[in-house]
């Protein structure tokens, strides 16, 4: 099989991209837009609907010169490499669809001006005499005899647009020289002296008929995806992409821009609303300017159909070839010949979109989804490149000239422009494309974001993280950096402490975990397999040398512990007999971080609240403050969700309960926690059998550092420190919480607010 022929810049960008942008609207409907808004008004739309092409036209130049392949799909190739498969291809379905029902409206626009010359010789008797029914009719058949060339090949297209392409510039040529032909229609003058141009109507001009015309006009200069819609049959797609849109919006921009001028010499007294511009000339005559001009119109919209004919099924083929459309769609991307590489059966497919259209009866709606729909295309492509720009991927370099303000402008003045033709159906349209963008997520990217995202998020966060180290941390904007600490000889028990990690920092703050593992225990792991747990936080695994100390690499980890930037608050570490707990309790609250310690338990499943021993503001208010962060995170295996938290205070000897229980009440009041106080009053038992009979029915317990006056004293010596009494009093209070339900001791080292002032 020999390859297929590939194009170059003139025939496979510029040709078809000229012909789309130079189609009925510069004959029919230009010459009255200028009578009603005048020269000046309209040479200002005539350069605002460029810029949205200029500006697109640069971010195709920066997507597709950061790129050594783009394959086929032209605009949806491009913004699919940028912002993934899933979004590239909720932008490509529509791209496809308003590319098949722009050929429908290409064929509409052949007959009107044949319509009433054919009417005039009776040649079209044959058929019924409603006027729109004949119109139907005869934009089928030459819908068909599009749709016929089209299956021939790109190949057989080409040649007939360069064809084409002199008749049109030939129709143009015409349209120029018509002033100086002295044409007369109903003993009028068409056209006036140059000195005498409409710069501005008698009657003046409204904002809303400035923004009507320019609806109108606009869909004129949309026509760059025809050739960029090439890019799979192109030679050196890099260059041809760039030099062939660029040099057709000048060209099609320089032809507007003067012949707005001519427009404008129309005789005043002349109403375009009652006559075209091919009657004007003198087509019903046969006079050389008015047919050749008629024969322009026919050609250019032809043209244009054709182009959109080659383009819109190559995007239905990319579609399909890139398996993103479902699977019953699949024949989108084959050929009716064997190993041919043309969109033949996309191009039936597309045959039957376009019939559609034509028989729909509302076709001024039709037209302005499409015309949206290109609009949402165009600001796609313009994000997809201010995406790129912004992101500052070292693997993003363009050899282009653009610039994110450009892009970010194509994109804004997309959107404007949108809101001018319909917010409804704008709004729809933005829907539809969001479900398609999901399902196409959920089954066929996997739910996983590809492109751009990633680069967008990190140089966002870390411009954040820049401005956010120059803020000073209080404590009303407190929430935790938690660095957490388990071991992997119990799995079960790491589980569990990281389930709980997640629940502190997921909704509030950051999370980092470290797995730690003996010297042993490394050697039976699976290197490289960084997540063990199958919970979504972070997390390292940490292998320690033969004889290295667990609490020597915590406290060592915890030094340096540095989250994306933002030094740890708080450190969460698993219980373990195995540490020397009084000294890690010591050095890190000597640096000013917040110690939890979980202790695993027997989890009571339909518990639905959480219980808080108060002994102390310092404490009390960070164990109040985590109770209401865990409390308000997620977990969507809990068989009861959690609903209020109980603040529990054990009197001392010489407490008031009435005192006790109003302060407490109050602090829950305004500190805003859903729970309810609980006072106990004052008795000689142990803290810990206090605690098991109050609180055996809690989902969990958040208690204070056991031990503490032990682990306060710092003058123990002699034969207590050689016997570590602090280690041997630390397990013997721990072990007094055995069979409880799963606790968490804090120790605070700073001091939070709870209420608001």
């Amino acid at each position: 099989m020999t390859a297929p022929k590939k194009f170059g810049t003139f025939a496979g960008v510029f040709t078809p991209s000229t012909e789309a942008i130079l189609g009925t609207v510069l004959f029919l409907l230009f010459p009255l837009l200028t009578q009603q808004v005048g020269l000046f008004y309209m040479l200002i739309i005539v350069v605002l609907a460029h810029t949205v092409t200029i500006s697109t036209a640069f971010s195709i130049s920066d997507c597709a010169t950061n790129l050594n392949s783009i394959g086929a799909g032209g605009m949806y190739a491009l913004s699919r490499r940028s912002l993934g498969k899933a979004f590239g291809a909720s932008i490509g379905i529509q791209l496809y669809l308003a590319q098949a029902c722009s050929i429908a409206f290409y064929c509409i626009g052949f007959i009107e001006p044949l319509h009433p010359i054919l009417l005039k010789y009776g040649l079209l008797s044959i058929l019924p005499q409603d006027p729109m029914l004949q119109k139907q009719i005869l934009s089928t058949m030459i819908f068909f005899i599009f749709f016929i060339i089209a299956m021939i090949g790109a190949h057989f297209i080409t040649k007939l647009q360069f064809l084409i392409l002199i008749i049109l510039g030939l129709s143009i040529g015409a349209v120029f020289i018509s002033p100086f032909l002295n044409i007369r229609y109903n003993d009028l003058n068409v056209f006036r002296h140059f000195n005498n141009s409409s710069l501005i109507p008698n009657s003046g001009i409204s904002t809303a008929l400035f923004f009507t015309a320019f609806t109108i006009f606009f869909p004129a200069v949309c026509g760059i995806d025809a050739g960029v819609g090439m890019s799979g049959d192109l030679k050196d797609p890099r260059k041809s992409l760039v030099r062939g849109t660029f040099l057709s919006i000048t060209v099609t921009f320089i032809i507007y821009f003067s012949i707005t001028f001519i427009y404008s010499l129309i005789n005043p007294g002349i109403n375009m609303k009652e006559i075209s511009l091919i009657n004007l000339l003198g087509v019903e005559q046969w006079t050389l300017a008015g047919s050749i001009v008629f024969i322009g119109i026919l050609f250019a919209t032809s043209s244009s159909a054709l182009s959109c004919f080659m383009t819109a099924p190559r995007s239905a083929f990319a579609l399909a070839r890139q398996h993103v459309l479902p699977r019953f769609l699949n024949f989108l991307g084959w050929d009716i010949k064997k190993r041919g590489m043309e969109p033949r059966l996309a191009t039936i497919f597309t045959l039957f979109i376009g019939l559609a259209v034509i028989w729909s009866g509302d076709i001024k709606i039709a037209s302005q989804i499409v015309g949206i729909c290109f609009l949402i295309v165009y600001g796609w492509m313009n994000f997809s490149a201010f995406m790129e720009r912004i992101s500052k991927n070292p693997n993003f370099r363009p050899t282009s000239w653009g610039s994110p303000a450009i892009s970010f402008y194509g994109f804004i003045i997309s959107i404007a422009i949108i809101c001018l033709y319909n917010v409804a159906i704008g709004v729809l349209i933005i829907i539809s494309q969001v479900i398609i963008f999901l399902l196409i997520l959920k089954y066929k990217a996997k739910n996983k974001l590809e492109g751009v995202w990633w680069g967008v998020l990190f140089t966002g966060i870390t411009w954040a993280l820049k401005k956010l180290s120059k803020i000073v941390q209080g404590t009303k904007n407190w929430r935790p950096i938690v660095v957490a600490f388990t071991f992997y000889h119990d799995k079960a028990e790491s589980y569990y402490t990281l389930k709980l990690a997640k629940r502190i920092a997921e909704n509030q703050g950051l999370i980092t975990a470290n797995i730690l593992f003996s010297g042993e225990e490394g050697k039976r792991i699976k290197q490289g397999n960084n997540k063990i747990y199958n919970i979504d936080i972070p997390q390292k695994q940490v292998i320690l040398p033969a004889n290295t100390r667990f609490e020597e690499a915590i406290l060592s980890i915890v030094k340096s512990a540095n989250i994306i930037g933002i030094d740890t608050n708080t450190v969460l570490i698993e219980y373990d007999n195995r540490m020397d707990w009084p000294i890690i309790i010591e050095n890190i609250i000597n640096q000013g971080k917040n110690l939890f310690i979980y202790k695993n338990g027997i989890e009571n499943k339909t518990s639905d609240h959480i219980d808080v021993w108060w002994r102390g503001e310092k404490n009390g208010n960070m164990m109040g403050l985590i109770a209401y962060i865990i409390m308000n995170s997620d977990r969507k295996d809990d068989i009861t969700p959690l609903k209020k938290i109980r603040i529990i205070r054990k009197l001392s000897s010489n407490e008031s309960e009435p005192k006790a229980r109003e302060e407490i009440d109050e602090l829950i009041l305004k500190a805003r926690l859903d729970g309810e106080s609980v006072i106990i009053p004052y008795d000689t038992k142990p803290i810990s059998d206090t605690v098991k009979e109050n609180s055996h029915s809690a989902k969990l317990i958040i208690f204070g550092m056991p031990g503490k006056q032990a682990l306060d004293n710092k003058k123990i010596g002699g034969l207590k420190k050689l016997f570590n009494l602090n280690k041997i009093f630390f397990e013997n209070e721990i072990k007094k919480f055995d069979d409880f339900p799963p606790l968490l001791f804090v120790e605070a080292a700073v001091k939070v607010d709870l209420i608001e002032d």
